[in-house]
């Protein structure tokens, strides 16, 4: 199925969701050299971080929004779709809940023990992989935001054919 946002037939979603992916990540590997390192400055970076994160997520989910609702009702992609979209609410909503978290806080938490907010990361991250794992499944398993090309389409037919022969 064609992408209905897209720029010259190339979907706008996959290209948003790198910022948001790449911040929520980035904060996941700031908490950890901070619990390493004990050095305040990755505790601090964080919050602009998640920021941009958050910021980049809700962009990225309007044209998400705007291809899912063009999937047919009863296609196994719906369901995979709306999976994929509240997964990801709830990685913002935990991210949000993580910065809303260090911005309250007067100093950064305790060198060398965890806190709220590393474990917050930790698991909007791995929802995270999650959701990509079904955001590309959608993408290799029901062609979503694809354009079919007719030699591909020819392809596929010839090897129909020479499997029944």
């Amino acid at each position: 199925m064609k992408s209905k946002a897209a720029i010259a037939d190339h979907p706008l979603h996959p290209m948003l969701i790198v910022i948001p992916a790449g911040a929520f990540i980035m904060t996941l590997v700031m908490d950890i050299l901070y619990l390493i390192t004990d050095q305040a400055l990755w505790w601090l970076g964080t919050l602009p971080v998640i920021l941009l994160g958050v910021i980049g997520a809700l962009l990225a989910a309007i044209p998400g929004l705007i291809d899912l609702i063009g999937v047919a009702p009863r296609q196994g992609a719906q369901r995979i779709g709306v999976t994929h979209m509240i997964i990801n609410l709830v990685v913002v909503a935990l991210f949000i809940w993580n910065g809303l978290n260090r911005w309250s806080a007067s100093a950064p938490p305790d060198p060398g023990g965890t806190w709220l907010g590393f474990w917050l990361s930790l698991i909007a991250v791995a929802l995270l992989a999650v959701s990509g794992w079904l955001g590309w499944e959608m993408v290799y398993r029901y062609h979503m935001g694809v354009v079919e090309h007719p030699e591909s389409k020819d392809e596929a037919a010839r090897r129909r054919g020479e499997a029944a022969a």
